[in-house]
């Protein structure tokens, strides 16, 4: 199976071969969306696209920042 790249609203997020790969990447890199993503394939890529949810690390982190 080709590798096809992955992005998330236009952001390359990694590489994968299948939906399944597609999900544990998503699950890996802590992308986790609000509501069901629309979910595309391309012939070199796959496309997802939502509303993702942030992390509260993420939110304290740039709370921390700002600070």
């Amino acid at each position: 199976m080709p590798v096809k790249k992955v992005y998330v609203n236009d952001v390359l997020i990694g590489q994968a071969s299948t939906w399944a790969e597609v999900y544990r990447l998503l699950g890996a890199q802590g992308v986790h969306f609000m509501g069901k993503p629309g979910a595309a394939e391309g012939p070199s890529a796959f496309y997802l696209s939502g509303a993702v949810a942030r992390r509260v690390e993420d939110s304290v982190r740039s709370v921390d920042e700002t600070a």
